[in-house]
């Protein structure tokens, strides 16, 4: 059997959180161990499909591209979850969410949740950039907490998961692409400066793996994009046994709709970030 499928990338985020809470070790980490969720507009679904609510934190996402540029999510530049001060230490921020035995988790550090971890547990965290052999990259800013959860994987090697939509996929290498964004080099920029970091290891779960998981039927991606709202859209062809295509299409419709919540920006004219060294508020598009 074969169908044809238009996602946009929230729908796309909605299909493969479906798809990463089904996995063996997420539910088995969520019921008996734990895992952190790095907040985004990748993870926002997964958090809602592993506890069946939305996360009742003020914020749902950090870093963020955005039409004029890179931003953070307003909520971020707030109380401890800034880095205003010159004495911030990454790992006390607290903004991830996370899961132990079963229960809610959304006030501890960064470093005291990767205290906890073991290597039963799994960290998920959305990506920024993916090449056509799966490997992710994220763009970096200032005093993140990248580094802390790095030193406890590379310790510890718990299960680190990437939900990775096609929107992500880039044209050259993710290795490749790392050597080119050269932050401390930049002249000029629209937001934030932001290097690119290339993952070491992962699973990266997109549209494609999605299926499998879900069905068991093949995606074959046959076109990108779209206008009226279906910009950065992803059209699949879904291919298997009647059972295995019906019941991809039956995950499919159940994302479709799919809606992240508002995202709240300063302004830049009084933007508290210290590190936004290109703002860009004298320009018309911002």
């Amino acid at each position: 059997m074969l169908a044809q499928v238009v996602l946009t990338p929230t729908e796309s985020k909605k299909l493969i959180a479906k798809a990463t809470a089904k996995l063996d070790v997420v539910r088995k980490a969520a019921a008996e161990g734990l895992v952190v969720i790095h907040p985004s507009s990748s993870t926002y679904f997964i958090f809602e499909e592993l506890t069946g609510a939305k996360p009742k934190t003020n914020y749902w996402v950090c870093g963020v591209v955005t039409p004029r540029g890179m931003c953070v999510e307003m909520a971020m530049t707030l109380g401890d979850r800034s880095p205003r001060s010159d004495k911030y230490d990454p790992g006390e921020l607290r903004g991830l969410w996370a899961i132990k035995n079963g229960k809610v988790i959304t006030e501890s550090t960064t470093a005291e949740l990767m205290k906890q971890m073991t290597a039963k547990d799994v960290y998920i965290k959305g990506v920024n950039a993916l090449d056509s052999l799966g490997n992710v990259g994220i763009l970096v800013g200032e005093r993140g907490g990248l580094s802390v959860v790095l030193s406890a994987w590379k310790k510890k090697k718990f299960t680190l998961i990437f939900p990775a939509g096609l929107e992500k996929l880039i044209p050259i290498p993710v290795r490749q692409a790392t050597m080119e964004a050269k932050q401390a080099m930049y002249e000029y920029g629209m937001g934030l400066p932001a290097g690119l970091f290339a993952y070491p290891d992962g699973k990266s779960i997109t549209e494609i793996d999605a299926v499998k998981i879900l069905s068991g039927a093949i995606a074959i991606p046959i076109a990108s994009g779209g206008l009226g709202g279906a910009e950065g859209a992803t059209t699949l062809i879904i291919k298997g046994t009647n059972k295995q295509v019906r019941e991809a299409i039956k995950f499919i419709e159940q994302s479709k709709g799919a809606k992240l919540p508002a995202l709240r920006l300063s302004n830049c004219s009084d933007c508290p970030v210290p590190h936004c060294r290109f703002p860009v508020g004298d320009k018309h598009w911002a």
